[in-house]
Parts: C-alpha cells; structure tokens; sequence
C-alpha cells in the first residue's frame, strides 16, 4: 500500500521530534549525530520537519517534554576511539586533556544544532535574508534569524560574521551576541563572537552597540572598532583600514600581535580535523601576518614555528605542542 502524503508528513514530524528529544537528553553520541545528519539530508520533507520541531522546542524554552540541553557539567563524553579512528592508546598524546576538549566541544555541536538557522562549516558561506540584507558567515559560524513585525533581530551563536544591510525597511536591525547588541544605523559591519567577547568592526556607515550595564550605547563610525565582554558595556579598541574588515570574505585571515593559542583556533575552523595545542604557550607568544584560509596547515606550521610549537598529524587531527 502506498504511503499518502500526509502519512509520510507525520512520520516525519514524529521522527523529527524524537531527534530533538534525543539531543536534548544529552545522551545523543557521534555515531548517532551521523545518523540523524543522513536522515535529515536524505530528504526534503525530513528537514523541513526537523525545522519545525525546532521551532517548537525553541518556542517552549526548551522541548516539548520541557527538557532544555544539558548543561556542560551533565553533556555527553565523546566517543572518542570511533572520532580518532584508532585506539586511543596508539596516540602519543594526553588522552584525558583530548577527552575534556572534545567534550565541550561534541556539547557546543549539539546546542548550535538545535538553536541555529545558518551554520557552516570549514568554508565561508554568503546567505541573502528574508528583507535582502547580506550576511557573510565566516567558517565555524552559526546564527538564529528572527524577524517578525517589529524588528529584523539575529543571534551570533558563535563565530564571525558580515552584515550588508538592505535599506528601506522600517524595522531595526540589529546582532545579539553574549548579552549585548550591535544595532544598524545605515550600514555594512562584522561582528565577531569569540573566547568570551565580542568585536565589533565597521566596513560602512555607522552602527550602535548597547549591553545591559550600559544604557546609552556606544557609536561607531566606519573603520572604528569596539569590544565588550558579556555583562561589560563596550570599550572602543582603535580603527582598522575598511577593506581590512572581515578580511576571510577574500580568503584571507589577518593577524596583529595575537595571541598564538587564539590564532591557532581560528585557523582550526578552516580545516575538517580538528586542531589540539597541548601544554602551556608562553604569554609573550603573540602571532603577526597575513595567512589564505585555503590553505590551513601551512598557517598552522607557520604559526607553530613562530610560536614554538611542533606539529604532529594524526588521521586528519593537529596536535601542537611546545618544544621540549
């Protein structure tokens, strides 16, 4: 007997709605990640279903049984032998430090997974929006969009992103990220969420950032640049060059005196393995140049050797640590 539509609707929605359920339990592994990635790409109606449930859950404040995702004390440990590829004995580094950074890492996936409307990968993705704004989402970025009648409100997740926005829309725009907001005053901008803060750059025009202890807002113009910390009002930290801004819209990262440690994370987004330093850097090691986001393993073996760090490659995975 064929199945009807609605019949293959429902199953759907029911299996979508086990999914959540399953994330939200904080007992999801990876190998049942993989699963639930092949169904929902395996066909339309699977994510147009998974979109909906996660509209509901969100909705709720949680999820349909009013379970939210777990908190990162009670969030699942990764299956870390299947994520290697090996044993984990064979691999001549600190197992136990690997485990505690790819299980904040494995609970950060599962809570951008059911919160994000737009999330990449290693690759830097250009989005148009529902009113014909542009966002440029840098690699390892995620956003939620919610526009409705009264203002066009999106939320960095994590990661970095651009804003070009379209003009002749009455509603505000504006970016939330760690408690504060970056609101549009007629222009083009980068907001970029990353170890606890965020910056704020201008490419064009103006915009406005406001955080809860800071009632007035804070102004800028192009090329200027801010920060804040979340619960902090933001700080201005000086101006950049506009085509400077967002500089991986080229294909290029640029660094000034940053910190190795930071440097290093943020090329790990362009590449599939993920990147592990192990042991203490030096407080002093602070990186400066120009690297392609195309090419990540050469910015990291730069990087190592400006740093002094080795690199050891293990099935796709860096591991850095300092020279003994």
């Amino acid at each position: 007997m064929t199945e009807s539509i609605r019949d293959r609707e429902e199953r759907a929605a029911e299996e979508a709605r086990r999914w959540i359920a399953r994330m939200a339990s904080g007992d999801m592994s990876p190998d049942e990640l993989e699963k639930f990635r092949a169904w929902r790409v395996g066909e339309p109606l699977h994510d147009r279903a998974f979109g909906e449930a996660r509209a509901v859950w969100r909705a709720a404040g949680g999820g349909p049984d009013g379970r939210a995702l777990p908190s990162a004390d009670h969030r699942p440990r990764p299956h870390l032998p299947s994520f290697f590829g090996q044993p984990i004995r064979r691999i001549a580094v600190t197992g136990a430090a690997l485990a505690v950074v790819a299980g904040l890492v494995w609970g950060d996936e599962l809570s951008v997974l059911l919160r994000a409307d737009h999330r990449t990968g290693t690759l830097v993705e250009s989005i148009t929006l529902a009113d014909g704004s542009r966002a440029m989402l840098d690699a390892g970025t995620a956003i939620t969009i919610s526009y409705d009648g009264k203002e066009r409100r999106i939320e960095l997740l994590r990661g970095d992103a651009w804003f070009d926005v379209a003009h002749g829309d009455q509603r505000p725009f504006r970016v939330a990220a760690l408690g504060g907001e970056t609101q549009d005053v007629g222009t083009a901008f980068e907001v970029r969420r990353e170890d606890g803060a965020v910056s704020v750059a201008v490419s064009q025009g103006a915009v406005e950032i406001r955080s809860p202890s800071d009632g007035r807002g804070l102004l800028l113009r192009t090329s200027e640049r801010a920060r804040y910390a979340q619960g902090a009002p933001p700080i201005r930290i000086g101006h950049a060059a506009p085509d400077t801004i967002a500089a991986w819209r080229q294909g290029e990262i640029l660094f000034d005196r940053t910190d190795a440690r930071a440097a290093i994370s943020r090329i790990g987004r362009y590449r599939a393995g993920p990147v592990f330093i192990l042991g203490a850097l030096a407080h002093s090691r602070r990186v400066s140049g120009a690297f392609r986001v195309d090419r990540p393993d050469e910015a990291i073996d730069a990087i190592a050797g400006m740093s002094g760090l080795s690199v050891s490659r293990i099935g796709g995975i860096a591991v850095l640590r300092p020279v003994d």
